[in-house]
């Protein structure tokens, strides 16, 4: 009588080095040119501080549309972002 094994839940990121960095430096560009932007930043002139938070309010919450915001219970059932 064999036992099979059950397959262990992977790591969420686990085979996708790649897109994992692409991804990364994108959302790491993104967050350096928000931090450049600031400055400019003056009492007078106040777009670069629109521009950091509007950007770094996108850096935040996009990777969450992303799928890459996958919970420990979901791992835990055997799921991934990819399902």
């Amino acid at each position: 009588m064999a036992r099979t094994k059950a397959k262990q839940p992977t790591h969420s990121g686990e085979g996708h080095l790649v897109s994992n960095l692409v991804t990364f430096i994108v959302f790491f560009g993104l967050f350096l040119a928000s931090i450049y932007a600031l400055n400019w930043l003056t009492l007078d002139v106040v777009w670069p501080m629109v521009v950091c938070l509007v950007v770094g309010t996108l850096i935040y919450l996009i990777p969450f549309m992303m799928g890459r915001s996958d919970t420990t219970v979901e791992l835990a059932e055997g799921k991934s972002h990819n399902e």
